[in-house]
């Protein structure tokens, strides 16, 4: 230590960190916390982390070399035979090499029955050492491995966070932390230590790609626009909020579920889509200033936020998820944004309901979900044609998730499309994106794309139906449902779709339930699809999402789409500018 020691403590240091699996390139950042243990004056004391890493190569497959190992043999480190001989770079490696690594097993038996009580008392605690072990004993598979005695550490940083690099890979790394004083340079707490895993490498999914449909037409990008129209693409993505990952998804090792490594995998994720126009829902307020919107910006992305109005107190401050919307700089411009927070639309329904209703109504419609609405305009900069300039309507949104509410969800989804009728001129082209929480062919689903609601059996407690908007102007129709059986029986994946729905067999796979939640809808009117992005298959999904490979309960859903020559708009027309600056939606 460069700090004096005393045995006199006066507080306690507590490293929690959230997971003990290090992955290079994701942060470590373990929570700490002190408790007082006599008097302690808190603005008198500093923390000191030290950050090692060991002084020692990689723990490599005894069978082949050029690989790191996952898995090591306890019996082996119970009969003291050495390391580089227990060591293998995955199951069926180990059970492949079994009967050759049986016989070390045996060789070191026989030589230690002569030896001291204690070694015989360990050969005869080794249950299975002339037949295959069970996994649960006689080997570890992504667990700690058995420090070695003597273990050396070389100091690799002096912060409260690190970020494992690739020069780590393969070693164990350890931190230190001691509270102390800033007057007296003393340790008024012990030395609390925490010692990881061995550094992994970061796991990467086989990538997803764009399908497409060719036309009469080609195209390239949107930068390439013709007389063939303007092309752009647009992904959509419920990313999970780590809000709601505490005490879930325990088929997820923790490690995965860890926001450090989540994180890093979305990030690569969504940029190698790298589409035009991004809409992430459970965007995180906190994750969204500090990770997200920076990021991205690297990237060519403006950022435009809407989080929900009930905010929860962690980790020091108060935080909530919502809906992001990115774009990228190059290719539009913002000409006009405006939030709808549902509970606040809740009123005129609740006011027409009996007065004995209207107070457990107004207390089941009032959920904090949101839609983030921007129109935006292609920049007359990207086009060979200066007059071919054209608008285009983003909505991302987030419905209530409760199955228990489906009245709920319906008010939402039509309070939605009633506030686009007001503010939107038909003939600019429309793409709603987001997590509906709704199946196909439930009420919400076809109020979008039949444009009207005539029989419904769903719970309505309160008669809020009744005064409800059921039909609306827009010509809708859904992405996935337009171009899947064509492109699926293309590609030969049928079985990624649900050929009555016509919709994807699954977006969100979790917690017992897997089935289809997030859309693109698009006005088919104004709006062609050229492509999407490959489904997954139930397969790739075997234990559910999310997953060391995939970061989220849901999947992310893209498509590129064409806007017509014939139906391209120079800009908003007059009445919905004058509508507009009426309401104060700039």
């Amino acid at each position: 230590m460069d700090f004096e020691e005393t045995k006199s403590y006066r507080c306690k240091v507590n490293l929690k960190p959230r997971s003990i699996k290090p992955v290079v390139g994701c942060e470590i950042n373990p929570v700490v916390s002190i408790r007082a243990e006599g008097h302690f004056a808190t603005s008198s004391y500093s923390l000191n982390f030290k950050w090692y890493k060991e002084q020692s190569e990689p723990k490599v497959c005894s069978t082949h070399r050029d690989k790191l190992a996952t898995l090591q043999c306890i019996s082996c480190v119970k009969l003291k035979i050495p390391a580089k001989d227990s060591y293998y770079c995955s199951t069926k490696c180990f059970i492949n090499s079994w009967k050759t690594h049986l016989q070390r097993h045996h060789y070191k038996t026989e030589k230690i029955k002569e030896t001291s009580t204690d070694d015989k008392q360990t050969v005869r605690k080794i249950r299975s050492c002339g037949s295959w072990p069970e996994f649960s004993s006689e080997f570890l598979i992504g667990e700690r491995a058995v420090a070695e005695e003597g273990n050396k550490w070389i100091l690799v940083g002096c912060s409260k966070n690190y970020v494992p690099k690739i020069d780590d890979l393969g070693l164990n790394l350890k931190l230190e932390c001691v509270a102390v004083d800033i007057l007296t340079d003393t340790a008024l707490s012990e030395m609390s230590v925490i010692v990881t895993d061995h550094v992994m490498e970061f796991p990467l999914a086989k990538p997803r790609r764009m399908v497409q449909i060719r036309h009469q037409h080609e195209y390239s990008n949107l930068c390439s626009s013709s007389f063939n129209g303007i092309t752009f693409s647009i992904l959509s993505y419920n990313i999970l909020s780590d809000l709601y990952t505490v005490r879930r998804y325990r088929h997820c090792p923790q490690w995965a579920l860890a926001w450090e490594y989540r994180r890093q995998n979305l990030l690569r994720e969504i940029i190698d889509y790298d589409a035009d126009i991004i809409c992430l829902q459970e965007m995180q307020s906190d994750h969204f200033e500090s990770f997200l919107k920076p990021e991205l910006t690297k990237k060519g992305y403006l950022a435009i936020y809407k989080k929900r109005t009930n905010e929860v107190y962690t980790a020091n401050q108060y935080v909530t998820d919502g809906c992001a919307t990115f774009y990228q700089c190059d290719l539009f411009k913002e000409v006009m944004k405006y939030e709808i927070e549902f509970n606040k639309k809740t009123s005129p329904v609740v006011e027409a309901l009996k007065p004995e209703l209207r107070n457990e109504a107004s207390i089941r419609l009032k959920k904090d979900n949101v839609a983030l609405v921007v129109i935006l305009e292609t920049l007359e900069s990207c086009h060979t044609y200066d007059a071919f300039r054209s608008s285009v309507c983003v909505v991302n949104t987030h419905i209530c998730s409760s199955p228990e509410l489906p009245d709920v969800k319906l008010f939402q989804v039509v309070t939605l499309i009633s506030e686009l009728e007001k503010i939107l001129p038909s003939e600019i082209p429309l793409l709603i994106c987001g997590d509906f929480n709704s199946v196909p062919q439930s009420d919400p689903h076809t109020y979008i794309v039949t444009s009207k609601l005539e029989h419904t059996e769903s719970v309505d407690p309160h008669g809020i139906y009744q005064h409800l908007k059921l039909d609306h102007r827009f010509s809708m129709g859904s992405a996935y449902a337009k171009l899947g059986l064509a492109i699926a029986a293309q590609e030969r994946q049928l079985g990624r779709f649900n050929l009555e729905t016509r919709e994807p067999t699954f977006t969100y796979s979790a917690r017992g339930f897997s089935g289809t939640l997030d859309y693109i809808f698009f006005t088919v009117n104004n709006l062609e699809v050229e492509g999407l992005l490959e489904l997954l298959d139930h397969k790739d999904v075997a234990a559910g999402l999310p997953s060391p490979l995939w970061s989220s309960d849901h999947i992310a859903l893209m498509a590129s789409f064409r806007i017509p020559t014939q139906k391209l708009t120079t800009a908003l027309t007059h009445s919905c500018l004058q509508y507009l600056q009426n309401h104060e939606y700039w």
